[in-house]
């Protein structure tokens, strides 16, 4: 408008938090979660919102944190320790997928979809987690939108790196699969066209004789 001014006001998230002072302890879970890159982009009050809804558990090594086929709902952060992740194939055996170690997480999957457990997770050593359900996390919507979108937004990046690394390794396993195949072929080709070449000569060489 001529003569006027117009200004624009975009809501940005708070990010200061004038509570009690945090203990070391505290302190402590702040600065590891803000290395988890699930959360990663949670400041002040948004993270303040994650934490109290965090659940703190503790697993022994040999101790089945889910088994495949459960359904989940919870989500995994390791603060400890280690797990496996494994699947069973569909000769029946149990095929090892990857070990998880501090900072990493599991479970994930739950939070986007109501499904079973794709695979089971065992604690291979005195392992501490942090976990959030679905139901946490839709009171996370209702409470923290930015919260809701950065950690929504996070766990779709992780997906998809996790499913573009999946894709490499299943092309990888299908290259080689196929060269023992094409090499087969070819030495069959080879052997077929001797086969055919022998009765040929044969007969030349009767041929000749007569």
């Amino acid at each position: 408008m001529e003569g006027g001014v117009f200004l624009l006001f975009v809501h940005q998230p708070d990010l200061s938090f004038n509570g009690p002072m945090k203990n070391p302890q505290e302190m402590s879970l702040v600065t590891f979660l803000r290395s988890v890159p699930i959360f990663g982009g949670l400041e002040g009050r948004s993270l303040d919102r994650l934490i109290e809804r965090l659940q703190e558990q503790r697993f022994e090594p040999g101790e089945v944190v889910f088994n495949e086929g459960e359904l989940g709902r919870t989500m995994h952060v390791l603060r400890e320790g280690e797990v496996e992740i494994v699947r069973r194939a569909s000769s029946g055996d149990e095929a090892l997928i990857v070990r998880l170690g501090p900072g990493e997480t599991f479970g994930e999957m739950t939070l986007v979809e109501l499904q079973p457990r794709s695979a089971t997770v065992v604690a291979k050593k005195r392992t501490h987690t942090y976990s959030l359900t679905n139901m946490d996390l839709y009171n996370l919507y209702r409470d923290d939108n930015y919260a809701y979108v950065i950690v929504l937004q996070n766990i779709c990046r992780m997906l998809s790196r996790r499913l573009r690394k999946a894709d490499g390794r299943i092309a990888d396993f299908l290259a080689q699969q196929g060269k023992p195949q094409e090499e087969e072929g070819e030495e069959g080709k080879a052997k077929e066209a001797e086969g055919e070449s022998k009765p040929r000569a044969k007969a030349e060489t009767k041929a000749k004789k007569r």
